[in-house]
Protein backbone atom coordinates (compact mmCIF):
# COMPACT_ATOMS: atom_id res chain seq x y z
CA UNK A 1 0.00 0.00 0.00
CA UNK A 2 1.31 3.45 -0.94
CA UNK A 3 2.58 5.42 2.08
CA UNK A 4 0.17 8.17 3.15
CA UNK A 5 0.93 11.64 4.52
CA UNK A 6 -1.93 13.72 5.91
CA UNK A 7 -1.14 17.43 6.08
CA UNK A 8 -2.72 20.59 7.42
CA UNK A 9 -1.63 24.24 7.40
CA UNK A 10 -1.83 26.49 10.47
CA UNK A 11 -0.55 30.03 10.00
CA UNK A 12 -1.59 33.31 11.57
CA UNK A 13 -4.27 34.84 9.45
CA UNK A 14 -7.76 36.22 9.13
CA UNK A 15 -9.47 33.71 11.46
CA UNK A 16 -7.97 33.05 14.92
CA UNK A 17 -7.61 29.28 14.65
CA UNK A 18 -6.16 27.76 17.80
CA UNK A 19 -3.77 24.82 18.01
CA UNK A 20 -6.77 22.83 19.25
CA UNK A 21 -7.93 22.68 15.63
CA UNK A 22 -4.71 20.88 14.68
CA UNK A 23 -4.98 18.39 17.54
CA UNK A 24 -8.62 17.61 16.82
CA UNK A 25 -7.98 17.20 13.11
CA UNK A 26 -5.31 14.59 13.77
CA UNK A 27 -7.69 12.78 16.13
CA UNK A 28 -10.46 12.74 13.51
CA UNK A 29 -8.10 11.42 10.85
CA UNK A 30 -6.95 8.68 13.24
CA UNK A 31 -10.55 7.60 13.75
CA UNK A 32 -11.43 7.49 10.06
CA UNK A 33 -8.32 6.14 8.32
CA UNK A 34 -7.69 2.49 7.45
CA UNK A 35 -3.90 2.51 7.12
CA UNK A 36 -0.73 3.85 8.74
CA UNK A 37 -0.17 7.52 8.06
CA UNK A 38 2.18 10.39 8.81
CA UNK A 39 0.46 13.54 10.10
CA UNK A 40 2.26 16.83 9.41
CA UNK A 41 1.35 20.42 10.28
CA UNK A 42 2.90 23.20 8.19
CA UNK A 43 2.95 26.19 10.51
CA UNK A 44 4.59 29.46 11.45
CA UNK A 45 4.22 28.53 15.16
CA UNK A 46 5.75 25.08 15.57
CA UNK A 47 6.61 25.78 19.21
CA UNK A 48 2.87 25.84 20.04
CA UNK A 49 2.11 22.42 18.54
CA UNK A 50 2.22 19.26 20.64
CA UNK A 51 5.55 17.44 20.47
CA UNK A 52 3.69 14.36 19.28
CA UNK A 53 2.66 16.15 16.08
CA UNK A 54 5.29 16.56 13.36
CA UNK A 55 5.70 20.14 12.18
CA UNK A 56 7.34 21.87 9.24
CA UNK A 57 8.03 25.56 9.77
CA UNK A 58 6.82 27.86 7.03
CA UNK A 59 6.15 31.58 6.73
CA UNK A 60 2.96 33.11 5.40
CA UNK A 61 3.41 33.87 1.72
CA UNK A 62 4.12 37.60 1.36
CA UNK A 63 1.49 40.17 0.51
CA UNK A 64 -1.57 37.92 0.65
CA UNK A 65 -4.16 36.25 2.84
CA UNK A 66 -3.14 33.28 4.98
CA UNK A 67 -5.00 30.68 2.90
CA UNK A 68 -2.52 31.16 0.08
CA UNK A 69 0.01 29.41 2.34
CA UNK A 70 -1.60 26.12 1.29
CA UNK A 71 0.53 26.36 -1.84
CA UNK A 72 3.52 25.50 0.39
CA UNK A 73 2.15 21.96 0.19
CA UNK A 74 3.42 21.87 -3.39
CA UNK A 75 6.83 23.40 -2.70
CA UNK A 76 9.31 20.90 -4.20
CA UNK A 77 11.59 21.47 -1.20
CA UNK A 78 9.12 19.42 0.86
CA UNK A 79 10.21 16.30 -1.08
CA UNK A 80 6.97 14.46 -0.31
CA UNK A 81 6.69 10.84 -1.39
CA UNK A 82 3.68 8.55 -1.55
CA UNK A 83 0.07 9.66 -1.42
CA UNK A 84 -0.82 13.06 0.08
CA UNK A 85 -4.09 14.10 1.73
CA UNK A 86 -4.75 17.68 2.80
CA UNK A 87 -7.65 18.87 4.96
CA UNK A 88 -8.52 22.41 5.98
CA UNK A 89 -8.62 23.03 9.73
CA UNK A 90 -12.33 23.93 9.51
CA UNK A 91 -13.42 20.46 8.41
CA UNK A 92 -15.32 17.73 10.23
CA UNK A 93 -14.46 14.17 9.23
CA UNK A 94 -17.51 11.92 9.63
CA UNK A 95 -16.80 8.87 7.44
CA UNK A 96 -13.89 6.71 6.21
CA UNK A 97 -11.31 8.70 4.25
CA UNK A 98 -10.23 5.80 2.01
CA UNK A 99 -12.56 6.75 -0.90
CA UNK A 100 -10.86 10.14 -1.03
CA UNK A 101 -7.30 8.91 -0.61
CA UNK A 102 -7.74 6.18 -3.21
CA UNK A 103 -9.25 8.30 -5.97
CA UNK A 104 -7.21 7.25 -9.02
CA UNK A 105 -5.89 10.69 -9.94
CA UNK A 106 -2.56 12.51 -9.65
CA UNK A 107 -4.45 15.51 -8.23
CA UNK A 108 -8.03 15.71 -7.02
CA UNK A 109 -9.95 18.31 -5.03
CA UNK A 110 -13.56 19.26 -4.36
CA UNK A 111 -15.73 20.31 -7.28
CA UNK A 112 -17.03 23.88 -7.22
CA UNK A 113 -20.79 23.66 -7.66
CA UNK A 114 -21.49 27.36 -8.17
CA UNK A 115 -23.03 28.33 -11.47
CA UNK A 116 -20.42 29.41 -14.07
CA UNK A 117 -19.90 33.13 -13.88
CA UNK A 118 -21.62 33.46 -10.49
CA UNK A 119 -19.75 36.04 -8.40
CA UNK A 120 -17.06 36.39 -11.04
CA UNK A 121 -15.15 38.67 -8.66
CA UNK A 122 -14.82 38.79 -4.89
CA UNK A 123 -15.40 41.87 -2.75
CA UNK A 124 -11.81 42.96 -3.37
CA UNK A 125 -12.25 42.81 -7.14
CA UNK A 126 -10.14 39.68 -7.54
CA UNK A 127 -11.13 37.10 -10.13
CA UNK A 128 -12.84 33.86 -9.06
CA UNK A 129 -12.20 30.73 -11.13
CA UNK A 130 -15.17 28.36 -10.84
CA UNK A 131 -13.53 24.93 -10.85
CA UNK A 132 -12.46 23.71 -7.42
CA UNK A 133 -12.66 24.07 -3.66
CA UNK A 134 -9.30 23.32 -2.01
CA UNK A 135 -10.65 22.44 1.47
CA UNK A 136 -9.81 18.79 0.78
CA UNK A 137 -7.11 17.74 -1.70
CA UNK A 138 -5.34 14.51 -2.57
CA UNK A 139 -2.32 14.10 -4.84
CA UNK A 140 0.85 12.14 -5.46
CA UNK A 141 3.84 13.38 -3.51
CA UNK A 142 6.55 14.88 -5.68
CA UNK A 143 4.04 16.16 -8.22
CA UNK A 144 2.26 19.48 -8.81
CA UNK A 145 5.34 21.63 -8.12
CA UNK A 146 4.14 24.03 -10.81
CA UNK A 147 1.37 25.17 -8.46
CA UNK A 148 4.00 26.59 -6.12
CA UNK A 149 6.54 27.69 -8.69
CA UNK A 150 4.00 29.67 -10.74
CA UNK A 151 2.81 31.67 -7.73
CA UNK A 152 3.76 35.29 -7.08
CA UNK A 153 2.27 38.19 -5.11
CA UNK A 154 0.83 39.39 -8.41
CA UNK A 155 -1.16 36.15 -8.67
CA UNK A 156 -2.61 36.74 -5.20
CA UNK A 157 -3.54 40.29 -6.20
CA UNK A 158 -5.36 39.05 -9.31
CA UNK A 159 -7.08 35.89 -8.04
CA UNK A 160 -9.39 35.41 -5.07
CA UNK A 161 -7.60 32.42 -3.57
CA UNK A 162 -5.37 29.37 -3.88
CA UNK A 163 -8.19 27.27 -5.33
CA UNK A 164 -8.59 29.77 -8.17
CA UNK A 165 -4.88 29.52 -8.89
CA UNK A 166 -5.12 25.71 -8.91
CA UNK A 167 -8.09 25.95 -11.25
CA UNK A 168 -6.07 28.02 -13.68
CA UNK A 169 -2.88 26.01 -13.46
CA UNK A 170 -4.40 22.50 -13.27
CA UNK A 171 -7.80 22.71 -14.97
CA UNK A 172 -7.74 18.98 -15.76
CA UNK A 173 -7.43 17.95 -12.10
CA UNK A 174 -10.07 15.47 -10.95
CA UNK A 175 -13.11 16.99 -9.24
CA UNK A 176 -14.17 15.09 -6.13
CA UNK A 177 -17.97 14.80 -5.81
CA UNK A 178 -19.39 17.86 -4.08
CA UNK A 179 -21.96 15.62 -2.34
CA UNK A 180 -19.11 14.14 -0.30
CA UNK A 181 -18.40 17.56 1.23
CA UNK A 182 -21.55 19.46 2.29
CA UNK A 183 -21.33 22.68 4.25
CA UNK A 184 -22.46 22.52 7.85
CA UNK A 185 -25.24 25.03 7.16
CA UNK A 186 -26.71 22.71 4.51
CA UNK A 187 -27.21 19.58 6.63
CA UNK A 188 -29.35 18.27 9.44
CA UNK A 189 -28.04 16.41 12.48
CA UNK A 190 -26.86 12.79 12.12
CA UNK A 191 -27.39 10.31 10.62
CA UNK A 192 -25.93 11.94 7.52
CA UNK A 193 -26.55 10.90 3.93
CA UNK A 194 -24.37 7.88 3.09
CA UNK A 195 -22.26 9.80 0.59
CA UNK A 196 -21.14 12.45 3.14
CA UNK A 197 -17.49 12.10 4.14
CA UNK A 198 -16.19 15.48 5.31
CA UNK A 199 -18.36 18.41 6.41
CA UNK A 200 -17.02 21.88 5.62
CA UNK A 201 -17.56 24.19 8.56
CA UNK A 202 -16.79 27.48 6.85
CA UNK A 203 -19.61 29.52 8.39
CA UNK A 204 -19.70 29.01 11.29
CA UNK A 205 -16.25 27.65 12.12
CA UNK A 206 -15.91 24.47 14.17
CA UNK A 207 -15.63 26.13 17.59
CA UNK A 208 -18.86 28.08 17.01
CA UNK A 209 -20.63 25.12 15.42
CA UNK A 210 -19.75 22.99 18.46
CA UNK A 211 -21.60 25.49 20.66
CA UNK A 212 -24.57 25.84 18.32
CA UNK A 213 -25.33 22.18 17.53
CA UNK A 214 -25.07 19.48 20.25
CA UNK A 215 -24.20 16.78 17.70
CA UNK A 216 -21.13 18.63 16.41
CA UNK A 217 -18.83 18.58 19.44
CA UNK A 218 -18.67 14.75 19.92
CA UNK A 219 -17.72 14.31 16.25
CA UNK A 220 -15.06 17.03 16.48
CA UNK A 221 -13.91 15.93 19.93
CA UNK A 222 -10.30 15.00 20.54
CA UNK A 223 -9.31 11.34 20.79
Amino acid sequence: MTPLTVACVWVQGEYPYTVDYVTRLRAMVSRWIDRPFRFVCLTDRPQEVQDSIETIQIAKLPGCFAYWSKLELFNPLRAWTGRMLYLDLDTLVVAPLAPIVDVPAPLALIADTAKPGHKAKDKYGRHIVRRFNSSVMVWNGGGQAHLYESWSPAVAARLSGDQDHIGEQSPAATALPAAWFPRVSQIEEPPFAPEVKVILSKYPKNDIAAQRWPWFEPLWGAA
